[in-house]
């Protein structure tokens, strides 16, 4: 869930009103977010093709004033749909003993019929293939793009159904979607 959580308030901090779907304006508004975040312990970098962010970088500082170093930290890879509606984000994490990424997790948002979906996937070593998803949000959208509701599913493996955690009826939207 903490995992959820984090990408649910990255989502919320990087979301303006009126909208429905997260998408690679969002990514962008986010990242400009975090990158102009004075005094912060990270540092922040971006891949980017034609105006889409493909891969943000995150490394994280130590020392003092210009004197720091940079140290890779995380790496979030994206995917976009044709309209530039968020299909995925795919999180790595730098192995230190091994001087590279691995893979952690998967987000995968789906945009159907009135709600928008994100769900959560571990990503297994041994079978090098993301599991199936074990959390997921969905926020039922109400037409002219507010939220109607939201509503978290957890299920221990993928054998079991998902099983309602949790569900909040918005009454009022705070800032809470990009618009698409």
């Amino acid at each position: 869930m903490k995992h959820l959580v984090i990408a649910t308030l990255m989502c919320v901090s990087a979301m303006s009103a009126k909208a429905q779907v997260l998408t690679s304006e969002t990514v962008k508004n986010g990242y400009e977010t975090v990158v102009n975040m004075p005094e912060s312990v990270f540092a922040y970098n971006a891949d980017y093709t034609e105006d889409d962010i493909t891969t943000m970088y995150v490394y994280q500082k130590s020392g003092e004033g210009k004197d720091f170093q940079l140290t890779p930290y995380r790496k979030h890879d994206y995917t976009y749909a044709a309209d530039g509606t968020l299909t995925s984000k795919v999180t790595s994490q730098w192995d230190k003993m091994n001087n590279r990424w691995a893979i952690a997790s998967r987000y995968d948002y789906t945009l159907n019929y009135g709600t928008y979906s994100v769900e959560y996937s571990h990503y297994n070593k041994k079978t090098n293939s993301f599991e199936q998803p074990v959390d997921k949000m969905v926020y039922t959208l109400q037409p002219y793009s507010d939220v109607y509701d939201i509503s978290h599913y957890r299920r221990q493996d993928s054998s079991i159904p998902y099983q309602l955690i949790s569900e909040i009826e918005v009454i009022e939207m705070p800032l809470l979607f990009a618009e698409q």
